[in-house]
């Protein structure tokens, strides 16, 4: 049944082999126009689905509070309590002002400043923008003063008054990123003496967006060129090597073509697309060049020869498609994550193009063009007793001599690598994407040093805030904050009303009086840092901290302590709602280990189902899953004793490996099931089928694996472990295929491959 649909399916296609040439040259054209406008999304944070509950709260605490994302500028100098530094502070800080989507900006020229003046509490700011201290002895005198305050010192400039802090607050409705580039613009002119340092979150999305453009356009052309360097030695042709690159190159442009159109933005784990369309999509078109050329000692036309091509491999070229296809769109019905989920989508619409421009486009360009001289092909190369099919055979008699020992061996390697799979670290932090010299790595373990990182901690405050009892309160779980591990710089309206009290000489305390609280409340009433923590109505407030960094377990650790405390308050008038980066990093972590789990179990199913179609066997399907169970484990047995984490990129290894490995199972199978009703013996069988396919095989797994490995290039970090450990996948994948596979079949003489006592006495041949 399906020879005769391919064989007319070979027929409707090379009938319309021009409308088929022109129509794809024009659709790539006009997609291929889109693509300028393809955004990139680096913000991990909008991977988490909008409805996600700790998402709403951590948007609804930025609209409300004037942004959840801070751009610090950091000036670092022998002392920022200079005249120069502060009136540069001073200029920077108006400047930014004016960049819109800036809410607020915070620097030691514009900071409130509590004091006690001749009538009572005097209000205003740390320094006066208009009268900038000039001598040395009013620099010194602002210097002492500021390093006195805690709300100055280690907040807005580090103790050993060295760097000093600009804070801008940006909008929760504006482009972070090309509001990060305009502060940067606006730096870059004042040609500044002091290092400049760049922290926060809009500023590493600025160097990631940066990071992923470099790394696209820096490994796409390396990955293409090692392959067209394989291809051309394996075919020795032009045309060999172009028909399959130009294929993948059609296939990316139509994917990122429709993700530009339907706004979709390439992100931390999609900008590896094009490369694995490149490393990978070129199998289907080399499988029809392949035979094509097969068929030129035929004799016959070229359109018979393409269509005899496509009527040959077609099946096992979809089937191939299929199953790596099912790899990826696991993705999109086992994650949480869009951003996986969109991977999954598009990954899978990638592998889809080149697939069907592989089965229609690539025969039609070869009907249209035929070879001034036999091409050496595939099977030609394979025929040859060259060393690697002497190697090959060599492997066959080792196989079929050794079954048990193959088997045991990869059971032992399976056990091993299964005590490294505990060992399996989770990791979701920004600052981990970055290289130990990435400029924005040194500045946050700066940050962390001198200011306690730039981390944002939220705990929303519901309640009467005027109410002196809230405000105590709030103040006991800023003290809480301050014993917690890695926690620094607690804030809320608390201390500003405990400031003033204090400086009215009534102790550093929340007053016990309503009406004591109201009047300090007064005197703060159009202060730009008020509108920053409480509400209008005065209903809701907001403490804020930072964190050192987020370190998964650390993390967790904090979350599970604040939401410990906050429960034994027993307090019906306020409610304390945790909220804030880690929180988010947790949803993220446990998104990660839910897609890896859903996304192998539906990967697993999906090829199990394509392997018993294959076979017409429920056994011969669980057996050719071996190699897929073998690599598996190998790979999530080496993250954990290497020490790679499972982040938003590995995560994606499991099921791609899936989807890319089972190709070699299907060709070892397919080939060993032909060679097997028509050979005398069990290692005439294999023999052939290493010789050929295995050697096929030996090729892929050497293509493909140089293809990832320069992922090892690239300077997003997630980037470089996962092309490792795809390199690792496709080596363990193709040995699983070539050693295991058949043992597995020899010894337990597999009925979907054939009648095996029609050898005398179950002979072997050897």
């Amino acid at each position: 049944m399906g020879d005769i649909v391919m064989k007319k399916f070979a027929e409707i296609v090379l009938k319309l082999r021009t409308a088929i040439v022109v129509t794809t040259v024009v659709v790539t054209l006009i997609l291929g126009y889109f693509i300028k406008d393809l955004k990139i999304n680096p913000d991990i944070f909008s991977y988490l689905p909008k409805n996600d509950p700790v998402v709403k709260l951590f948007d609804y605490i930025g609209e409300k509070y004037g942004g959840n994302y801070l751009a610090i500028v950091a000036l670092e100098t022998d002392d920022v309590f200079s005249k120069e530094t502060i009136e540069r502070v001073n200029q920077l800080t108006n400047e930014f002002k004016l960049v819109d989507g800036v809410s607020y900006v915070t620097s030691l020229t514009n900071i409130l400043d509590i004091k006690k003046g001749e009538d009572g509490i005097e209000i205003g700011k740390l320094i006066d923008e208009y009268n900038l201290p000039q001598t040395d002895e009013e620099l010194k005198k602002l210097k002492s003063y500021t390093l006195s305050k805690d709300i100055y010192r280690g907040r807005l400039v580090s103790p050993d008054s060295k760097v000093t802090l600009i804070i801008c607050r940006l909008r929760e409705d504006v482009n972070k990123i090309e509001v990060a580039r305009q502060l940067k613009e606006i730096v870059k002119k004042m040609n500044l003496k002091a290092k400049v340092h760049y922290s926060g979150l809009p500023f590493q999305f600025l160097d990631l967006t940066e990071i992923i453009l470099n790394d696209l356009k820096f490994l796409v052309p390396i990955v293409s060129l090692l392959i067209i360097i394989s291809l051309f030695f394996s075919f020795r042709s032009l045309r060999g090597v172009l028909l399959p690159m130009v294929s993948v190159l059609i296939s990316t442009i139509w994917t990122l073509g429709i993700m530009s159109i339907l706004r979709v933005p390439l992100t931390v784990i999609s900008d590896i697309i094009p490369v694995i369309l490149v490393a990978v999509g070129t199998a289907y078109s080399i499988h029809v060049v392949s035979k094509f050329d097969e068929e030129l000692s035929s004799g016959e036309d070229k359109i018979k020869r393409a269509q005899s091509a496509l009527n040959e491999v077609g099946v096992p070229v979809i089937l191939a498609g299929v199953t790596t296809i099912a790899g990826f769109i696991s993705f999109v019905f086992g994650s949480y994550l869009t951003a996986i989920s969109q991977f999954g989508i598009f990954s899978s619409l990638g592998i889809l193009f080149a697939l069907i421009i592989s089965l229609t486009f690539t025969p039609s360009v070869l009907s249209l063009s035929s070879p001034k001289r036999k091409m050496i092909t595939l099977s030609e190369n394979f025929s040859k007793k060259n060393g690697v099919a002497r190697f090959m055979d060599k492997i066959g008699e080792w196989v079929l001599t050794n079954e048990k020992a193959v088997i045991v061996c990869a059971t032992i390697v399976v056990v091993l690598c299964f005590i490294g799979i505990p060992k399996i670290e989770r990791r979701v932090d920004m600052l981990d994407y970055f290289r130990p010299k990435n400029p924005i790595r040194i500045t946050e373990e700066m940050m962390q040093k001198k200011f306690g990182g730039s981390v944002p901690v939220q705990i929303l405050v519901k309640g009467d805030i005027q109410d002196p009892s809230v405000l105590k309160q709030m103040k006991k779980i800023e003290d809480f904050l301050k014993t917690q591990d890695n926690v620094h710089n607690p804030q809320s309206v608390a201390d500003l009303i405990e400031e003033m009290n204090d400086v009215m000489d009534e102790g550093r305390m929340i007053p016990d009086s309503r009406d004591k609280v109201s009047n300090l409340w007064f005197l703060l009433e159009g202060e730009d840092i008020m509108s920053q923590l409480v509400n209008p109505e005065k209903t809701e407030a907001v403490i804020q901290a930072t964190l050192g960094s987020v370190d998964t377990k650390r993390g967790r650790k904090l979350i599970k302590s604040i939401d410990d405390y906050i429960k034994k308050i027993n307090d019906p008038s306020v409610t304390f709602i945790q909220a804030g980066i880690p929180m988010i990093y947790r949803n993220l972590d446990d998104s990660i280990i839910n897609s890896q789990i859903r996304s192998l179990i539906i990967a697993l199913i999906l090829v199990f189902i394509s392997l018993v179609f294959l076979s017409h066997s429920i056994t011969g399907g669980l057996i050719g899953l071996t190699p897929i169970v073998f690599t598996l484990m190998v790979i999530f047995g080496f993250m954990g004793f290497a020490k790679i984490p499972l982040d938003i990129a590995t995560v994606l290894v499991g099921s791609i490996s899936i989807g890319i490995g089972i190709d070699y199972s299907i060709h070892c199978v397919s080939r060993f099931r032909k060679e097997f009703e028509k050979s005398s013996s069990e290692l005439e069988a294999l023999d052939k089928t290493l010789e050929t396919t295995g050697k096929a095989i030996l090729i892929n797994v050497l293509t493909v694996t140089m293809g990832f490995l320069v992922l090892v290039l690239a300077e997003l970090v997630p980037l470089r472990r996962f092309g490792i450990l795809v390199a690792i996948t496709m080596v363990s994948s193709g040995i699983g295929a070539i050693t295991l596979l058949p043992a597995i079949i020899l010894f337990s003489k597999a009925g979907f491959i054939g009648d095996f006592s029609r050898f005398i006495n179950g002979a072997k041949n050897v």
